[in-house]
């Protein structure tokens, strides 16, 4: 008799056939068991209900916890259910767990009267009952802060435009915290509780010895202003706001003072302040704690000729604004210092005519300083300014000294204001030549003294250069004492309030 074989098609359908029946199978069991740990889980939220819902009627609230969206049966202090484990227990009832990963279910006391216990089932969605309500839920919502919920600066003055709850109802609304302080509040959702807090910091903008520091708002951006209380150049250290971490800034450095002169000679302004700022440009990138350093303005020359004397610089972390120059002095061949802007140049004394150079600039923080002139005038030049270069003195009889150059406008400060304008050039009477003094420059700028008058001093505040002066040697009646002051320097910061 012949024996008939499966052809190879034969077998391969079987063992297919085979495969599907098998893989029905496994998913049909893994679906059973999932509907039995399922079905566990809401046998064990239901005896959970039913045991926290005697102990309420019992005691007639419910006890109260330290956690909230606690972990029934945890002994984790920072999570665990205190209060109702501590009843459950008194009760016998032993505390169920997650029959597949052991984990304990979530339970939330909304208040003494309500409560809440959720489950995680198998498909990932949640099973819960919400006693306010008395119902089991599917995949109930959870509440969720909304954008009130984070860090405020110290000139912040309310919640403005931030949410309390993106997902759900905020229960009591809070007041807004005072600096260095914290408020929460509830956002509430299908029974369920998430706390919510909003933190306000203390400012990092803050006086010290010598230094004061003023803080205000202009629109959505903070700003410090760092300025000089006394006569010394002082630092501090500023500590960069939470959450920010680009800032705009303006430096200047203390103006230059104008140079002191004798015997005819009358003496070149002071220059401004060197200028430096990126407002309205790319912001810095900052972090961490930046050193502040404001310059004082330079000492006006009194008594003998004197050159002028350079301002000290400002700084603001990497950034350092260099000193104004300070004028030169008369009845010499001296000419006005360098510095952030240069000093003006010197007007002779009785000598050989010849003209006596300004100042220079520092790369990229000023402009040169004027040039001062002998005989027949003795005219000083005026110091450079952040925005223009100082004027030169007149070459003729009666010719006026040199203008100071003018500063730089800058809106940093929330208004459009000059700062680090040059000193005037100190004027002279001599044997009848008769010269006036140059004005100051825009932005601070001191004007020049003359036979008669002391050279003014630049503002403070701006790193204006103070004027020059002179001692009228001749027929002059009077006679001038000093020359004038640089004007301090300034450190300006701007960020937007976090």
């Amino acid at each position: 008799m012949e024996i008939k074989s499966f052809t190879l098609i034969e077998l391969l359908v079987v063992i297919a056939i085979i495969g599907i029946l098998a893989g029905v199978i496994i998913v049909s069991m893994t679906s059973a068991t999932n509907s039995a740990n399922d079905a566990r889980r809401k046998a064990d939220i239901n005896q959970l209900v039913n045991a926290i819902t005697i102990i309420k009627t019992q005691d007639g609230v419910l006890p109260s916890e330290t956690n909230s969206n606690c972990k029934l049966g945890s002994t984790n202090s920072s999570e665990n259910c205190a209060g109702i484990q501590g009843r459950l227990s008194t009760q016998g009832i032993a505390i169920p767990k997650d029959p597949v990963s052991g984990n304990y279910y979530t339970y939330n006391r909304v208040s003494a009267d309500d409560f809440t216990i959720l489950a995680s089932m198998s498909d990932s969605s949640t099973y819960s009952f919400n006693s306010s309500i008395n119902r089991y839920l599917v995949n109930a919502t959870n509440p969720v802060c909304g954008t009130a919920n984070k860090t405020f600066y110290a000139t912040s003055s309310g919640f403005g435009t931030n949410t309390f709850c993106s997902v759900g109802t905020i229960v009591s609304v809070p007041s807004f915290p005072a600096v260095g302080s914290t408020s929460n509040w509830v956002c509430r959702e299908n029974g369920i509780d998430t706390t919510c807090s909003a933190s306000r910091q203390t400012s990092t903008c803050i006086d010290v010895t010598g230094l004061d520091c003023n803080e205000y708002t202009v629109g959505t951006d903070t700003v410090n202003v760092y300025t000089l209380t006394g006569s010394t150049t002082t630092s501090t250290t500023w500590t960069v706001p939470t959450e920010v971490n680009q800032v705009e800034y303006l430096v200047v450095a203390g103006g230059g003072s104008g140079g002191f002169g004798l015997n005819g000679g009358s003496s070149g302004g002071g220059g401004a302040g060197g200028l430096l700022t990126n407002y309205g440009g790319t912001k810095s990138s900052v972090n961490g704690n930046i050193n502040i350093t404001v310059g004082k303005g330079g000492t006006g020359g009194t008594g003998t000729a004197k050159n002028g004397n350079n301002g000290d610089n400002s700084v603001f972390g990497t950034i350092e604004a260099i000193g104004g120059g300070g004028g030169g002095k008369g009845n010499s061949t001296n000419s006005g210092n360098s510095g952030g802007s240069g000093g003006g140049g010197a007007g002779g004394g009785p000598a050989s005519p010849a003209t006596y150079p300004g100042g220079q600039k520092t790369i990229d923080q000023g402009n040169n300083g004027g040039n001062g002139y002998d005989i027949p005038t003795f005219s000083g030049g005026g110091g450079g300014g952040a925005g223009g270069v100082g004027g030169n003195g007149a070459t003729s009889v009666g010719g006026v000294s040199g203008k100071g150059g003018n500063g730089l406008a800058n809106s940093i400060t929330g208004s459009s204001i000059m700062y680090a304008g040059g000193g005037g050039g100190g004027s002279d009477y001599y044997n009848n030549y008769r010269c006036s003094a140059g004005a100051g420059g825009s932005g601070g700028g001191g004007a020049g003294g003359g036979n008669n008058t002391n050279g003014v001093s630049g503002t403070a505040n701006t790193g204006g250069g103070g004027g020059g002066s002179s001692r009228a040697g001749g027929t002059g009646s009077t006679t001038p004492t000093s020359a004038g002051a640089g004007g301090s320097g300034i450190v300006v910061i701007r960020f937007t309030t976090p």
